[in-house]
């Protein structure tokens, strides 16, 4: 009966986690979830307890992850059950290590009465749950690069509705906020078992330090967060206008609903309509300046489509430049012949013969300014089983039959780091650019920051789930890469969230309070519009903690974790 409730007790813990993301967005569960799952693993006992201890943190991952990832069942509830079967296995190895290593409670240890004794009580439990907490930051980090890596919805991501916690990512990266909770809740069930020992005693309830200490470590946190806030928030930065497009195009798994030219008949239309009632705007204020009423109309300095929205090829020409055919570049020329605008939009690239195998098919960010200079990033982190799947038949046909539709073929990973160039009012800025889910690998944006005013700019589709809370849950955790790399952020979808970011990693625009998310009546953002919203870089080009060392902070937690391993099995300590 006790090891039935046991497991009834991971799954439960494993549910209360997936609330706190989207669609219930309750974050505060964040903190409560492992109040379940680690008196369960601590009170393990028998020569098995290792392996009993990964059970139950596999059965507390699989049920968060089956929930958590339930959108991937609008492509294939095959894909959406293998993913949570394998993400869990690192729920699993924190669970193996907070049952043996990691479990305070291994040796009966008796209460506390003088302060010597208390002192050593409080060092224990803080010890333990630093550690505990330590490790969990460094398995996430894991997650994020192993087999090419996924590395959505850390506990750090919790905070999203948090900014002031989540100020502190650019120190320790969103995969370091991770520790503020598993520390909180170590913390929590050794001093509540303390107090309930004490009750049942009948001893006095005195204050429990490392309680208190656990208390501190959170004010401090939201403290340097809140002052990184008003700091970031008062900066000098340049202010520019840009102009995002959204066509909310439908499409099951990777294959288009809409012909070719519907596609690019919408986007022309929406940005001829969307310039045209700014310039309308402008000359209806132009009428009012008498009433002393300021000018609001101002053309985009920026226009950004999304990812892979233009329905030919490109090709490399001698000097590297993507060309497309004479339909895309009259369309193309015709676009920035309207504005002295830089265009950004997605597009698919060819080097070399297409019917030659040892071609190379990207999928590219191109952007166009007003004098024609024409730049391209190619995406490099791949989604598997989405822009490659290795030459294996099995596999390929096994896509087809879960998704219901044919792969289109595998894609080249690019190479470049460096990052775009391009004038924002006269300013020399550089460009991050991101394609689809690069917006969510803080490993990979941190490579093209340089101290220089810069702008993130992330193209993405996320139509392959519908109307799901896939796109809300990639917005959810790209946000961060903002407050990581204190760079603004430009996102926009095809059917997910477009909108603006700001280096606090908020939506809302500083200067007005604008909500600079392009939503319609109801407050959904799937639906067919354009956004026109400033955007304010960073003058002073400082570069952050995370920037220069990345997951410094996670790896530690792992190295200490391995190494308290070692000690407690060779009785060190």
């Amino acid at each position: 009966m006790q090891r039935f409730l046991k497991i009834l007790g991971a799954l439960a813990s494993g549910c209360a986690l997936s609330l706190c993301f989207e669609p219930f967005q309750q974050g505060w569960l964040v903190w409560g979830w492992l109040w379940i799952l680690l008196p369960i693993l601590w009170t393990t006992k028998g020569k098995w307890r290792r392996l009993k201890g990964f059970g139950y943190g596999y059965l507390s991952g699989f049920s968060f992850w089956l929930i958590n990832m339930k959108w991937i069942w609008t492509v294939t509830g095959l894909g959406a059950v293998t993913i949570a079967l394998y993400l869990a296995l690192y729920f699993g190895a924190f669970g193996a290590f907070a049952a043996v290593s990691g479990n305070p409670w291994r040796k009966e240890a008796k209460l506390a009465k003088t302060v010597p004794q208390r002192f050593q009580e409080m060092s224990r439990s803080l010890a333990y749950a630093a550690v505990l907490g330590g490790l969990w930051c460094g398995l996430e980090w894991i997650r994020g690069w192993m087999l090419t890596g996924f590395g959505w919805n850390g506990l750090g991501v919790a905070f999203s509705n948090s900014l002031m916690l989540a100020q502190n990512a650019e120190f320790v990266g969103v995969i370091g906020l991770s520790f503020l909770p598993v520390f909180f809740s170590a913390v929590v069930v050794q001093v509540g078992r303390r107090f309930y020992q004490q009750s049942v005693l009948g001893g006095v309830k005195i204050l429990h330090w490392d309680f208190a200490t656990a208390m501190l470590v959170i004010m401090a946190t939201f403290t340097l967060g809140t002052f990184r806030f008003t700091t970031v928030i008062g900066s000098e930065k340049i202010k520019a206008k840009v102009l995002l497009i959204q066509q909310n195009i439908p499409q099951k798994a990777g294959q288009i609903q809409w012909s070719a030219q519907d596609i690019v008949d919408g986007f022309i239309e929406l940005t001829e309509d969307t310039l045209e009632r700014i310039d309308n705007q402008t000359i209806e204020d132009l009428k009012n300046v008498g009433e002393e009423v300021i000018v609001s109309g101002q053309r985009p300095d920026l226009v950004l489509w999304p990812e892979a929205c233009l329905p030919e090829w490109f090709y490399l020409d001698e000097e590297g430049r993507p060309v497309g055919g004479p339909a895309i570049e009259s369309i193309l020329k015709y676009i920035v012949s309207i504005g002295d605008f830089t265009l950004i939009t997605g597009i698919n690239e060819i080097e070399g013969n297409p019917e030659d195998p040892s071609a190379r098919f990207y999928n590219s960010l191109l952007a166009l300014d007003s004098d024609g200079i024409r730049q391209s990033f190619k995406k490099h982190h791949l989604v598997y089983f989405g822009e490659a799947i290795p030459n294996i038949q099995f596999l390929r046909d096994l896509y087809e039959e879960t998704t219901g539709v044919p792969f289109g073929g595998g894609l080249t990973p690019g190479q470049d780091f460096d990052p775009l160039t391009l004038k924002l009012r006269g300013v020399d800025i550089g460009l991050i650019p991101s394609v689809c889910f690069e917006d969510t690998v803080p490993r990979l944006a941190r490579k093209f920051v340089r101290p220089e005013p810069q702008l993130i700019v992330n193209i993405t589709n996320d139509g392959w789930f519908q109307e799901s809370e896939g796109a809300a849950q990639h917005f959810q955790n790209s946000l961060f890469r903002s407050i990581e790399l204190r760079r603004p952020m430009l996102r926009c979808a095809n059917q997910g969230v477009t909108s603006v970011i700001s280096m606090v990693g908020s939506t809302f625009d500083p200067v007005t309070a604008e909500d600079r998310r392009l939503v319609n009546g109801e407050g959904s953002h799937f639906h067919r519009g354009a956004l026109l919203a400033n955007v304010y870089l960073p003058t002073d080009n400082a570069v952050t903690l995370y920037s220069r060392w990345g997951d410094w902070f996670a790896v530690t937690g792992l190295v200490i974790g391995f190494l308290w391993s070692l000690a407690l099995r060779f009785a060190i300590c």
